[in-house]
């Protein structure tokens, strides 16, 4: 099973191979899920390409976020270029940019997690995506992944670190609210905020960072996920610190290697950790976030015993088995919540107490943890990888003398080009040694065999000269033989003509919705997907079309209960994932190729070709003939019970009383919504009414009414009124 590690910088590069991983991904800096991590550029690629491949580990460039169609001709260009300089895969999540590499390249592309794969549904598309690998959503089970992987060669999964809370790929808070789009690779983290909870009422149920979930830590699992057949364990990070990377990276290797890895463990906790969940790999509702904080919060180490103030500046004392040094870094939590810290810059010993500098705030009987370890942080930033390599030397009086270099099955050889003399020495150490000096070079010598008839002399010069040529062919041929040699050649681009008619198509909780607001047709997205909802919602719209808005979320041992649903009525289905379209043409339905798809181009809505109309991104609204027009835009959609999160209850006590539920920032306030199919969802919407301008050219109109009062579904049928589609 190959441990997959972060490689946001150079140095975190050098320590994920240190600490034993077998591939690492990074970016360019553009197009890419996190553009601030950006040592690696187009000119610079090719020289750390080799430099992983030279120590065996592969390298996985990541080109996935979802593209505008002026930037295809850029993203693959850059993709030209990832071939070109040996990479040996494309982490990739726009469908339409999947589908035109796979028809123009060898270079094997993985489907990144924003594509949302969870079932064995989605994964039945993977083969007309021609993608080799699927990094499987974080809201997928364990138990789902041998039936996932049918239908492609290898499934990757997230094993350690910062999770989503919702839906991969499918958040639109931090565009929608604040300006920033994670799709596009600028999550601006709005989820780790503080938020207060109320009920409809208005009465305020909790505060805290409700939305920030604890890391994602299946150290516990990787014998259970080497059994079901996973093929790789991810590490999330690539905007983390090298000892981060490399503490993580050992951490698994041990495990995997069998070899204790309990020191290791506290080692990526001390390096960062929000605290840790298994997430939702055993079922779907479970808790995973950490209310208390939304930041690394270290390791225990001890206590404040005192405090005091000297010149302005706090100081506290502390009991602590751990000594504190320069260029360390603690929190001061209580109960649990972050009330103070410290950069420690100086340290002085009182008896068997440590004094060291915090912030106010901090009192007595607060646990200091440690979340800086400056000795730690500064040795992973000076890690220097060497291969062990075994040398060979012959020769005899006047003729040259000949070295052989090896590295496993690799080896190589160099000559000197002076002939040797007899030596007045008793042996070769003289030799032997300046062959042995490598220097600053990426070996070290683990052994070297004499293989001459009898001692020499030689000039060191032409020993260091012979030994300086070999190393580098070493290194070539080494990098050579573990550098896949792929090409690009571009493909004609899919070109698609809209006749769809054009249409006003309204979504709606029930039939009382449908019988208030008149739509050409209707997305159906009830609170109860019981039969009788179904049944009198499309008596109300009589021979107008009906759309099933499919669950965001849906497990393997949910999917019988949503296809009998669509065989029992005559409905059509609204797609937010690739499931819903396999549902689709699987029972011949009309289908909306849904907001959560994702389509910013022409090649992703050529991929929907056979839909009744395809939904343009609320983000990049211009490609797909149906747009998100008013009402209230969907934002998130959870895996975890926010219900749980605000009163406290589980599911052996909700009784589902509870139906919506508000969480207010500082600037906004949030609606969120419970719905009943096969299991509960939980989706939360921007708690007013939202009106996109319309578009250069005529568009079929999307009106959503869902978690409307009474008033603003007035407002709504005023605006829909209004507008006309043209």
């Amino acid at each position: 099973m190959e441990i997959l590690a972060p490689a946001g910088s150079i140095l975190s590069l050098k320590a994920a191979i240190h600490g034993g991983a077998n591939a690492v991904y990074l970016g360019l800096g553009e197009h890419n899920a996190r553009v601030k991590s950006n040592d690696f550029t187009t000119d610079n690629l090719r020289e750390w390409v080799s430099y992983a491949h030279l120590f065996g580990v592969k390298v996985y460039l990541t080109l996935n976020t979802a593209v505008k169609e002026q930037e295809i001709d850029r993203v693959l260009t850059l993709a030209k270029r990832a071939a070109d300089s040996g990479v040996d895969a494309l982490i990739v999540s726009d469908l339409g940019i999947t589908r035109l590499l796979a028809r123009s390249t060898d270079l094997p592309l993985h489907l990144s997690t924003q594509a949302g794969v969870q079932n064995e549904l989605d994964a039945s598309l993977l083969p007309s995506l021609g993608v080799k690998r699927v990094i499987l959503s974080r809201e997928s089970l364990l138990e789902d992944i041998p039936r996932i992987k049918r239908y492609v060669d290898e499934v990757e999964i997230f094993a350690q670190g910062a999770m989503c809370v919702c839906f991969s790929g499918g958040c639109l808070l931090g565009s929608h609210v604040f300006g920033q789009s994670g799709n596009r690779g600028v999550c601006n983290q709005a989820c780790r905020l503080q938020y207060v909870a109320s009920d409809a009422s208005g009465k305020m149920l909790k505060e805290g960072r409700l939305l920030s979930p604890a890391d994602l830590s299946l150290g516990a699992k990787v014998r259970e996920l080497n059994r079901l057949g996973v093929d790789s364990i991810k590490i999330e990070g690539r905007l983390k610190r090298p000892a981060y990377v490399y503490a993580a990276t050992k951490y698994y290797r041990d495990l995997l290697d069998e070899v204790d890895a309990s020191d290791d463990l506290r080692d990526l906790s001390e390096s960062f950790n929000r605290g840790y969940t298994d997430g939702y790999t055993i079922c779907k509702s479970k808790r995973i976030i950490n209310e208390r904080t939304s930041s690394h919060i270290g390791v225990p180490v001890g206590r404040v015993e005192s405090v005091c103030e000297r010149k302005g500046y706090v100081f506290a004392q502390v009991s602590s088995d751990y000594h504190f040094a320069k260029g360390d870094g603690a929190k001061i939590l209580r109960d649990g919540i972050e009330v103070g810290g410290s950069d420690v810059t100086s340290v002085k010993r009182i008896g068997a107490l440590q004094e060291i500098p915090v912030s106010r705030g901090v009192k007595m009987g607060d646990e200091v943890c440690l979340t800086t370890n400056g000795e730690k942080i500064a040795a992973a930033e000076q890690i220097k990888n060497r291969l062990p390599i075994d040398l060979s030397i012959f020769g005899e009086v006047g003729k040259p003398i000949v070295i052989v270099a090896s590295y496993g099955e690799i080896s190589v050889e160099g000559s000197g080009t002076i002939p040797a003399e007899r030596a007045r020495s008793k042996d070769n150490g003289a030799i032997l040694e300046k062959i042995t000096q490598v220097g600053d070079t990426d070996f070290s010598v683990h052994s070297i065999s004499d293989r001459t008839t009898e001692a020499l002399f030689l000039p060191l010069a032409e020993v260091k000269d012979v030994r300086r040529r070999l190393l580098v062919a070493l290194r070539e041929k080494i990098i050579e033989n573990s550098t896949p040699h792929y090409s690009l050649t571009l493909c004609d681009r899919e070109v698609i003509s809209d006749d769809r008619p054009i249409r006003k198509i309204l979504e709606v909780l029930g039939a009382e919705d449908i019988a208030s607001i008149d739509a050409d047709a209707y997305v159906l997205t009830p609170q109860i997907a019981d039969d009788e909802t179904i049944r009198s919602a499309l008596d109300a719209a009589q021979d107008k079309p009906c759309y099933l808005r499919l669950p965001k979320i849906l497990r393997n041992a949910e999917i019988p209960a949503v296809r009998a649903m669509l065989e029992r009525f005559p409905l059509r289905i609204f797609a937010d994932n690739l499931y819903g379209v396999a549902l689709a043409r699987e029972l011949g339905r009309g289908y909306i190729a849904g907001f959560g798809l994702n389509v910013f181009n022409t090649q992703t809505a050529a991929f929907f070709r056979d839909a009744d109309h395809v939904c343009a991104s609320t983000e990049f609204p211009l490609f797909g003939d149906l747009i998100f027009s008013a009402g209230k835009m969907p934002l998130m959609s959870f895996a975890h019970c926010p219900i749980s999160v605000a009163y406290g209850v589980d599911c052996s006590t909700c009784g589902k009383r509870y139906d919506r539920l508000y969480y207010r920032d500082r600037d906004n306030r949030y609606l969120i919504l419970r719905r009943e199919s096969v299991s509960c969802d939980f989706v939360m919407y921007e708690d007013r009414i939202t009106r996109k301008a319309g578009q250069k050219a005529p568009k079929s109109r999307f009106y959503s009414v869902i978690g409307l009062n009474l008033d603003e579904k007035r407002d709504m049928m005023k605006i829909v009124s209004e507008d006309r589609c043209e």
